[in-house]
């Protein structure tokens, strides 16, 4: 027979540890005095489970308030995804009205215009 393997919910999956305290918290009062785990650490398992009904709200509150972010995200992303292309046609339309010698007007239209000297590029080595 295989050797028995005892999987722990880690930090990642907030819910079972939740589940986990809780249970393993009801399994010490159900077994009352005869449960093998007592002492102080019983006490802090009690008291940890206390909290859990409040962690569990949380979460779902959390898991809600997850699933309003991600629909104003597809709202943002729709108006950036209509913008992008009209930026980049505006600028076209301004660099070539206004040519090469006044691109520092396109800063009036918002654009950020750098004009310091680019570095070159460093010699192939060879």
């Amino acid at each position: 027979m295989a050797q028995a393997r005892i999987p722990i919910p880690g930090a990642k999956d907030a819910l079972g540890v939740l589940t986990l305290t809780a249970a393993v918290a009801k399994g010490i009062a159900e077994k009352g005095k005869d449960s093998l785990i007592a002492g102080e650490l019983a006490a802090e398992i009690a008291a940890a489970a206390a909290k859990v009904p409040a962690a569990k709200a949380a979460h779902d509150e959390a898991k809600k308030l997850q699933l309003q972010l991600e629909k104003l995200y597809e709202q943002r992303d729709a108006a950036v995804a209509a913008c992008v292309p009209l930026n980049q046609r505006a600028s076209k339309a301004l660099q070539g009205n206004l040519g090469k010698a006044r691109l520092r007007e396109m800063g009036d239209y918002g654009f950020t215009v750098n004009d310091s000297p680019q570095a070159g590029k460093p010699p192939k080595a060879g």
